[in-house]
């Protein structure tokens, strides 16, 4: 069961990030303060400006160009996982990582579940297809929200000179690939080099993390609250009082 979870947070980590590169980051919180007044000359030049960048069926060919990136080679990705690192942070000893150097990780899942390969592929193509088909119908919103934020940054004439380059050959090819580059396999083929790499920095950027908080005190049980807090946890939880416990891992 152990070396089970270790394959699955060992793909997990293998998986490339072009995808996150390339789907636009969940919306900021509404703010208080009004927006700005988006000066209307700029906005219709931007609009047109992210109709190069953002052309439909954009989102739809990014998750199919990623997906097939991704799941070209598992064996090879999961040959690449350095399990000794995954294993440490994740709270085995020295000497037990140690062991897992010898483990051919696509060995393991080939008898732990043979149909494994075939079911993350089946899995990630209904994904990234359902995806790809909900970010479709965004499409018109987002290329809205990269007006406005094109207006917002560049000057008329700036979008000028954008709007006009995206006119030439070499502006239209670069505007056909802005958003898709990150797919490219020299890419993507890098990021999986990198993964080797940011796991031996795992344990300093824990470290650093647990630097930053260690002024903080550490977070409170429920047996550290006032009844008046408890009472409010629960209400505002839904629950009895009487069932509230502390999370797992904290006792």
């Amino acid at each position: 069961m152990k070396y089970g979870c270790i394959a699955a947070v060992a793909f997990a980590l293998a998986t490339p990030p072009a995808f996150a590169q390339s789907v636009p980051e969940a919306a900021a919180p509404a703010t208080t303060q009004p927006a700005t007044p988006v000066d209307p000359a700029r906005l219709a030049v931007a609009r047109r400006v992210a109709e190069r960048l953002l052309p439909p069926g954009i989102y739809k060919k990014l998750m199919s160009t990623s997906m097939d990136a991704m799941m070209g080679n598992l064996g090879g990705a999961m040959k690449a996982m350095p399990l000794r690192q995954i294993a440490q942070i994740g709270g085995m000893s020295a000497e037990e990582a140690q062991k897992l150097d010898k483990v051919d990780l696509s060995q393991v899942m080939a008898i732990y579940d043979p149909h494994w390969e075939e079911r993350q592929k089946l899995t990630m193509h209904a994904m990234f297809g359902a995806m790809g088909d909900f970010f479709t119908t965004m499409e018109p919103e987002l290329r809205e929200g990269m007006a406005t934020a094109y207006a917002n940054r560049f000057s008329l004439s700036e979008l000028n000179d954008l709007d006009r380059f995206f006119e030439t050959p070499t502006g239209t090819k670069y505007a056909a690939t802005a958003t898709t580059i990150m797919t490219d396999p020299a890419v993507m083929n890098t990021m999986k080099d990198l993964m080797p790499k940011m796991m031996q920095q795992m344990p300093h950027f824990l470290e650093a993390a647990k630097k930053a908080t260690a002024a903080l005190p550490p977070p409170r049980k429920i047996k550290d609250l006032s009844p008046a807090e408890k009472a409010r946890l629960a209400k505002a939880l839904g629950m009895d009082e009487s069932k509230l416990q502390d999370p797992k891992g904290t006792s």
